[in-house]
C-alpha cells in the first residue's frame, strides 16, 4: 500500500509539471519599431509589512515612492542605455485608469495614464506593486527506484519517479505588479503581471528590494522591441 500511494504521488507531480503555465504577459505582433522615447509612469508601491521597509530602507520609510524611481531609472538605464530618450513621473491613483485585457481565458489588469500626449513617444504605465515578505512551504522532492528512497540532491537511476518528500520552508521577498505599454498613438502594445520572488536565508537585506525590481524591469521590457 505504501509503495502505491508512492507511485500515486509520483504520477501526480508529474502530470502537474507537465500542465500549461498561466500566460504573463502580451506583446503585440505588429510592433516592431523601436521608440525613441520612454515615459516610465507609476502609482505608489505598497509595502506589506512597514517594519521591513524601515528596517532595511530606513531613510526612505517615508518616501518609498522616491526610492522606487531612482530604482527605476537605475535599472531602465542600465538596460536601455543611451538608445531611448527616457523619463519617470509619479502619479497619484486618480491619474491612473485600471483596465482589463486578456490572452485566453487570462485576464489582466492593464494601467494606462490618465494623461497622454499623443506624438511624444512610447509610455510604460506600472501600477498596483506591492512588495510582501513571504515564508512559502512545499514538499521537497525525493525518489523512489526498486523499493528504496533517495534525497533531492541524490542520483537516483534512469528509472526512478518522483514523489512528495519532506516540507521545505522558503523565504523570500515578493514584488506583484501590473505593467502596459502605449504607442505614440496611444494605443496599448504590450501589457503583463509579474510575480517575482527574492530568496533569503536567514534576514531580508536591501539587496533583496533592489533584485526584485531590477527583475521585474528586465522582465517589463525582455520581450519588446524596445531592446531591439
Amino acid at each position: 500500500m505504501k509503495l502505491k500511494l508512492i507511485l500515486l504521488a509520483a504520477i501526480a507531480l508529474i502530470f502537474a509539471g507537465c500542465a500549461k503555465k498561466a500566460p504573463t504577459f502580451s506583446v503585440a505582433q505588429t510592433w516592431t519599431e523601436k521608440p525613441t522615447k520612454l515615459t516610465v509612469v507609476f502609482t505608489e508601491p505598497v509595502v506589506e509589512n512597514q517594519d521591513d521597509l524601515k528596517d532595511d530602507i530606513e531613510e526612505y520609510a517615508n518616501n518609498f515612492g522616491e526610492w522606487f524611481k531612482q530604482e527605476l531609472k537605475k535599472d531602465y538605464e542600465m538596460y536601455i542605455k543611451d538608445a531611448i530618450a527616457l523619463d519617470y513621473q509619479k502619479v497619484d491613483s486618480a491619474s491612473m485608469i485600471i483596465e482589463t485585457d486578456h490572452v485566453d481565458s487570462t485576464e489582466f489588469k492593464t494601467p494606462k495614464p490618465a494623461s497622454m500626449e499623443q506624438g511624444n513617444g512610447y509610455y510604460l504605465a506600472i501600477s498596483n506593486v506591492l512588495f510582501s515578505r513571504r515564508e512559502d512551504a512545499h514538499a521537497n522532492q525525493a525518489y523512489y527506484s526498486s523499493g528504496a528512497a533517495f534525497g533531492a540532491n541524490v542520483n537516483p537511476g534512469q528509472n526512478s519517479m518522483a514523489f512528495a518528500g519532506e516540507t521545505i520552508v522558503e523565504k523570500g521577498l515578493w514584488i506583484y505588479a501590473d505593467y502596459a505599454i502605449y504607442n505614440q498613438s496611444g494605443e496599448r502594445v504590450a501589457f503583463g503581471h509579474e510575480e517575482i520572488r527574492s530568496k533569503f536565508a536567514y534576514a531580508m537585506t536591501r539587496s533583496d528590494w533592489e533584485k526584485c525590481v531590477l527583475a521585474f524591469v528586465k522582465r517589463s521590457i525582455a520581450r519588446t522591441p524596445i531592446l531591439k
